[in-house]
């Protein structure tokens, strides 16, 4: 932390220099004033670290030759925007004053005004009014320091789960006001127009409340998502109604938390200390609220995807119970009618109900979210897809499986339940005499996957890219059977891609780990 303590004079007349001196006596009686200090323009040289000369200091004065010196313009050009630069001037004609503030000079001060006792010099005001010492900033250490604990946090945000939130959003406060020197960060979220401290670093007690949000500092540049720095106030420098000075208030930092395009939040970093913000320091507050608002709207999306698929799931198991009972019925009363109906009839009868009892079953499949594979095991794919088979009612139609499908790591149910929908998408779409094939990918099984093929009409190119997506479908079905295929691929992290050639081709990519296990 850097403290700017000192007002330096620049130049080469002794008698402004000594000017200088008196009015920072002057200015700030006893030992709590700053120190003065004097540098001429040669000090600025190549053999000199000139940057380094003025890192220090709180206010500049300078005289009008050596504020045009290429050397010390330059210099002077690099102080924060809080660190004022008085020149004092012998002729403050127009062009004059023009060419100083070009050279970066904020106020001038005419060089005869000082003949006269200390107290009523003019360039006495001008310090008390402009200068204001012992501030603190962060250094260019301590700003790459914070960008470190910042790139650590960013890494500890992004892995957070649903019930970790809180107390990682305050460990982050803490690293960062624990290296920035801070006295507290309050982060507020909006909730029905006010904004409510949603989380908090206040290590000393500080009990944040909810505000409206008029009372932020410029509210205007804040709803269009800009920062607000403020340094704190010189001292005395805030009065009550009676003209009794009042504690000014401190040095605060307020960033935006922006989801959508919209002011979602703000976060508020807040200093009791004479403090000045540097740009790279704000900077970084503004990348914490980011990544702030980044976790907050990452886990109110996980709460709402959570709650719909809890009421898809209560909707479906309600749609489904009252759906299996007259199912249920008819079932019964199909069997009763069995002798009563001619085959052609109760077999048409009887695969309507089948094939209702199985859209049941996906949808409650489709519904369940976190449920897609159960515990997995090495299972030879040969049995798996054969046991699938048998569920199939399609006798005109044959499977053929190539002996080098091998083994997989897979929850064998859901597997079962994959190769089902895919045979019998191959029926639908290809027609009940259907010819169904079963074979590793590449020609010598080592490409951990496998294809499952069929003679039909093939994928129509236009619903080839969506073919997996809820609905989709070509044939006079739900649509539902290949996004059951795709989600269940999709939790043993596999991949699957469709394709056309001679009929309709899904190729299934095993993982990494799977793929040891699928070799023979």
């Amino acid at each position: 932390m850097e403290r700017r303590t000192v007002v330096a004079f620049v130049g080469d007349d002794a008698s402004a220099g000594e000017r200088v001196s008196r009015a920072v006596d002057t200015a700030w009686e006893g030992p709590d004033g700053p120190t003065f200090r004097t540098l001429a323009p040669a000090d600025f040289g190549a053999d000199r670290d000139g940057e380094e000369l003025l890192n220090a200091t709180c206010g500049v004065v300078v005289t009008a030759a050596a504020a045009t010196d290429e050397t010390v313009r330059d210099r002077l050009a690099m102080l924060p925007s809080n660190v004022p630069v008085i020149a004092v001037v012998e002729d403050a004609t127009t062009a004059t004053v023009r060419t100083l503030l070009s050279a970066g000079v904020d106020d001038v001060v005419d060089a005869t005004d000082g003949d006269g006792p200390a107290d009523s010099d003019p360039l006495v005001e001008r310090l008390a009014n402009r200068v204001d010492p012992d501030r603190v900033r962060l250094g260019d250490d301590d700003v790459a320091r914070l960008a470190e604990v910042l790139l650590d946090s960013g890494t500890t945000l992004m892995s957070t789960r649903t019930d970790e939130v809180g107390t990682k959003i305050e460990w982050t406060m803490e690293n960062v006001g624990e290296h920035a020197e801070l006295d507290r960060i309050v982060c507020y979220r909006e909730q029905d127009g006010r904004f409510v401290p949603a989380y908090s670093w206040c290590p000393d007690g500080f009990e944040p409340a909810s505000r409206p949000f008029k009372e932020f500092p410029d509210p205007d540049r804040l709803s269009t998502f800009g920062n607000v720095a403020r340094p704190s106030a010189p001292a005395g420098s805030f009065h009550g109604g009676n003209g009794s000075a009042v504690e000014a208030p401190p040095a605060t930092v307020h960033v935006p938390l922006v989801v959508d395009w919209e002011l979602s939040g703000i976060v508020a970093f807040e200093s009791e200390d004479r403090r000045v913000w540097t740009d790279g320091e704000v900077d970084l507050y503004r990348t914490l609220g980011d990544l702030i608002a980044h976790t907050i709207a990452r886990n109110d999306r996980r709460a709402a995807l959570r709650r719909q698929a809890e009421q898809l799931e209560q909707f479906s198991a309600v749609v489904s119970h009252d759906l299996r009972n007259p199912l249920n019925v008819i079932s019964g009363y199909l069997s009763l009618s069995e002798e009563e109906l001619s085959p052609a009839r109760h077999e048409a009868m009887s695969g309507a109900v089948d094939r209702m009892e199985t859209l049941i079953d996906d949808l409650l499949m489709l519904a369940r979210r976190g449920e897609a594979i159960g515990d997995t095991e090495l299972v030879p794919i040969e049995a798996i897809a054969e046991d699938a088979w048998q569920s199939v009612r399609a006798p005109d139609a044959t499977l053929t499986i190539a002996d080098e499908v091998g083994r997989v790591e897979a929850d064998p149910s859901r597997l079962r339940q994959a190769f089902e929908n895919l045979f019998r998408n191959a029926i639908d779409h290809g027609g009940r005499d259907v010819a169904i094939e079963i074979g590793p990918l590449g020609t010598d099984g080592t490409d951990g996957g496998l294809y499952v093929a069929d003679d039909g009409p093939g994928i129509p190119v236009e619903i080839v890219d969506t073919v997996f997506d809820s609905g989709v479908s070509s044939a006079d079905s739900s649509g539902i059977g290949l996004a059951i295929v795709d989600r269940i691929v999709e939790a043993h992290e596999w991949d699957i891609e469709a394709r056309n050639d001679d009929g309709a081709v899904f190729e299934l990519t095993f993982g990494a780990d799977a793929t040891r296990a699928a070799s023979p």
